[in-house]
């Protein structure tokens, strides 16, 4: 891959050793060493039609305890659902197209949205979806598009926007010690497209060398008096995206203008292609940077901030080396209240979800010891900070069940998950079982979990489809642990 061998010889040039490997089925815990020092230079992309790979990935080397560059696993998460972020970005006061999802069988959206419409999957990049000529003049024609990007992008959600007709612009962003530096802002300019073509970087235009919209579209770098309020609009609203979305490493920011003039979000690109002809390269090389600087400032923003220790992947893992974690195997009544918010702060769980996981802490701190629920605290900077559940299955000699892991957000990325789930083993396998089951949802949703639990050495043993809803399966993981050794001087 281009950006493979652009970064690799940044790295060369800075003088730092290097590898490069595939990761087969997107599972970076397959190959990556958890090696003290180690950084991830993260140029994992999803496949079409699964883009929630691309920030599970992420996730799971945040739960490995390895630092990465780039985004983190939730501002991918963001940044790839055009619709969530569009919604943020309004929500923010900064300007958007008008527009939102579109239901193929509900189309009242496009009375409310002004024409011509270009529609596209909210979730895909690389402009998939954007075949052919995306713009629709007629509501039968965006209906009829909406209806053959539902079927071929099952299961996600369509957008719908108002096709803009003025520029389109490009901002890239790169970090920089105390800050983040905008770069050249580059324009795509739409040379000899003739009358009914729409103006558009589609999918030919990027990808099909062959094709007319290839060779007609063309980067520049505007300057000049007439461009100056322009361009200090569009650094402004870059800027605000980059604090907004906390945006890590890179990110590139795409805009169109209006009829007026006025500059509109089109999309936030976290991790854009650092391909030597890319826009981002371009951009760099514009504004003096060469190719080992950039990866410099990437690499350096990646491991800033972090302390410096080894991964906490080691099975000699000890909780005081892990920000200061101290693990209880009990549970005291003034726990429910930061458990409550704990489990409320992650934004993960829906509110029957919330529930179930209270009663179980109510049944422990009603019934003590008698409760079939066992729960392992961890506190660090003097605060709850994660919690687990787990019990032995009624009827069987040696299973149990692992019910809840919950982190709080602000304590992610530390690799807590991971040594309270060792903590938790150690506990179900001193009280003899060794047969570990754990249940997920088999939505998108919930990948990061199944990566987890697969990371720290879980194997998917049976699903059940639609278990929870049409289109919500259950999904069960089994880990055989080895039971403790045992003496007997008779």
């Amino acid at each position: 891959m281009a950006d493979v061998e652009l970064v690799a010889s940044g790295l060369t040039a800075l003088g730092i050793p290097h590898r490069a490997f595939a990761v087969p089925d997107w599972k970076p815990w397959l190959h990556v060493a958890a090696e003290p020092g180690t950084v991830v230079f993260n140029l994992i992309e999803a496949p079409p039609a699964v883009p929630h790979v691309h920030p599970a990935a992420a996730a799971v080397l945040d739960l490995m305890d390895l630092p990465f560059t780039g985004s983190p696993a939730a501002v991918l998460w963001l940044t790839t659902d055009k619709l969530a972020t569009r919604a943020l970005l309004a929500a923010e006061g900064l300007p958007v197209a008008p527009g939102g999802r579109l239901d193929a069988d509900d189309p009242a959206l496009l009375d409310r949205v002004p024409g011509p419409w270009i529609l596209k999957p909210a979730c895909e990049d690389a402009s998939l979806g954007l075949e052919g000529d995306p713009v629709c003049a007629t509501r039968e024609a965006a209906l009829a598009r909406a209806r053959d990007l539902a079927s071929r992008f099952p299961g996600q959600a369509m957008v719908v926007e108002t096709f803009l007709p003025g520029r389109e612009l490009n901002v890239s962003l790169l970090a920089r010690e105390g800050g983040v530096e905008v770069l050249p802002i580059a324009e795509i300019v739409f040379e000899g497209f003739p009358d009914g073509m729409s103006r558009v970087v589609g999918y030919d235009a990027k990808w099909r060398t062959d094709s007319f919209a290839y060779r007609h579209t063309v980067r520049v770098f505007p300057e000049g008096p007439a461009n100056a309020s322009l361009l200090e609009r569009l650094r402004e609203i870059s800027l605000a995206i980059w604090r907004l979305c906390a945006l890590r490493g890179y990110a590139r920011v795409d805009f169109r203008l209006d009829e007026n003039g006025e500059p509109h979000v089109l999309e936030v690109n976290a991790n854009p292609c650092l391909a030597a002809d890319a826009g981002f390269m371009a951009a760099a090389e514009k504004a003096g940077l060469t190719t080992a600087e950039v990866v410099r400032r990437i690499v350096e923003d990646a491991v800033r901030g972090r302390p410096q220790v080894a991964p906490t992947t080691s099975t000699a893992w000890s909780p005081e080396e892990s920000c200061g974690l101290r693990l209880r195997r009990n549970l005291e009544p003034a726990d429910r209240g930061p458990l409550e918010a704990l489990i409320r702060a992650t934004a993960f769980f829906n509110p029957e979800e919330i529930d179930v996981a209270l009663e179980l802490v109510d049944d422990r701190l009603a019934h003590g010891e008698a409760s079939h629920y066992r729960f392992l605290v961890g506190e660090a900077e003097a605060q709850v900070a994660s919690y687990a559940c787990w019990g032995p299955i009624p009827g069987t000699a040696a299973a149990a069940d692992l019910y809840w892991i919950v982190v709080h957000p602000g304590f992610q990325g530390k690799g807590i998950g991971a040594a309270l789930l060792q903590a938790a083993e150690e506990w179900m396998a001193s009280a003899g079982r060794n047969r570990v089951y754990v249940e997920t949802s088999t939505r998108p949703q919930y990948l990061p979990t199944r990566a987890f639990y697969a990371a720290c050495g879980y194997e998917q043993v049976a699903e059940l489809a639609d278990f929870y809803a049409p289109g919500d399966g259950k999904a069960v993981w089994l880990k055989v642990l080895a039971m403790p050794l045992r003496f007997s001087l008779d």
